[in-house]
């Protein structure tokens, strides 16, 4: 049973939890992924022109960072975030064989259907698909700004231009 002095008690929390609840507004201008004074990264940024043309399958790289790792028959796709994929034969685990570098600016993941590559290129989502041999890729479809702006680690946006696509950030000296 509630007492008369544990009401106020009461009345405060019901209103602390109900104003939590609560959107007060505020404008885009309050929006600290608008500013980018404050931010400790600066964005890499291309032309949506270069962008666009800028997939392309190379001979095996250096690794750099890994992220995620997809395996398709005896593949291995492993994503460097914003970068590429590094393609590996995996015919014996035991030994994988790199065979190319797949650049996919501003990639972070991939999914495989039959042998049709879908893969988030910054905004965009890509289809790929490859020769046998592994030594062409052609882009059969993209789709564009399926995906949000990319933003910095710290969580700021870039002020580009429409013609523009952030594919990257890096550390600020």
């Amino acid at each position: 049973m509630t007492t008369l002095k544990h009401k106020p008690l009461l009345y405060l929390l019901f209103t602390l939890l109900l104003s939590s609840c609560i959107y007060f507004g505020g404008s885009d201008d309050d929006d600290p992924l608008i500013d980018v004074t404050s931010n400790r990264y600066d964005p890499v940024i291309l032309k949506r022109e270069s962008f666009n043309t800028s997939i392309e399958l190379m001979p095996p790289q250096n690794q750099g960072i890994m992220g995620k790792i997809y395996i398709k028959d005896n593949y291995l796709f492993i994503n460097e975030p914003n970068k590429g994929f590094h393609i590996y034969d995996n015919s014996n685990p035991e030994n994988p064989i790199k065979l190319k570098f797949l650049k996919v600016l501003g990639s972070t993941d991939v999914s495989i259907k039959q042998d049709i590559l879908y893969v988030n290129n910054a905004v965009d989502i890509i289809a790929l698909s490859f020769s046998n041999d592994f030594n062409e890729v052609t882009v059969s479809k993209r789709i564009e700004n399926v995906f949000p702006e990319m933003i910095s680690p710290d969580g700021y946006r870039a002020n580009i231009a429409s013609d523009e696509v952030v594919i990257d950030w890096t550390l600020k000296n």
